[in-house]
């Protein structure tokens, strides 16, 4: 039996904890939310409206025991503007021109896209990101759908390998920012 469920849209503020913790310390977070204490303050702003976009238009899912959640959210429907109530103007700019460049190395063919997926700290590096994301990869490979994401660090790329997805492109960064490696995996 599988340890991951499909989340309840009541359960938002319960993924976006989730994902504010998993990101803390992710490069990327770190560019867009410079400082420990302001991303700690934005991330649940930020990870809320993340969560509520996979509940209206994808599908948001969590480990059974709240540890994991992924966000994802058919191809093309996640570009925005970064303009989200909450966030200071410089952030939303940031967070904008990575939006932009993220929906520009997006496939242009139908796919689902793994928009966010986090691990609490406590319970990362032992598998969990991994089966969470393996649950949805067999449902869209039962679907013959391929699958595209952003891998944020080397880490989680080495892991996205492992699941089978290939460069899809050169890296990429924002002026100023970190590199980000887009990545899509065919069915298998």
């Amino acid at each position: 039996m599988s340890d991951v469920r499909a989340a309840d849209p009541s359960e938002v503020d319960t993924v976006a904890g989730i994902l504010a913790a998993a990101f803390q310390d992710d490069p990327v977070s770190r560019w867009v939310f410079p400082g420990d204490e302001r991303r700690t303050g934005a991330h649940p702003v930020f990870f809320r409206a993340i969560a509520e976009a996979g509940f209206a238009a994808g599908r948001v899912e969590v480990t059974a025991d709240g540890s994991a959640a992924i966000v994802w959210l058919p191809g093309g429907e996640d570009g925005g503007d970064g303009s989200i109530a909450g966030l200071k103007v410089a952030e939303a700019g940031r967070l904008g021109v990575l939006l932009g460049m993220m929906a520009d190395r997006e496939p242009p063919e139908r796919h689902w896209h793994a928009q966010f997926l986090g691990v609490v700290p406590g319970r990362q590096r032992q598998g969990v990101g991994g089966r969470l994301l393996r649950h949805g990869l067999d449902r869209f490979d039962a679907e013959g759908v391929p699958t595209y994401l952003e891998a944020s660090s080397p880490d989680s790329a080495r892991l996205y390998r492992r699941l089978g997805f290939r460069d899809h492109g050169p890296a990429f960064a924002p002026p100023g920012g970190p590199s980000m490696q887009p990545m899509r995996r065919a069915p298998a």
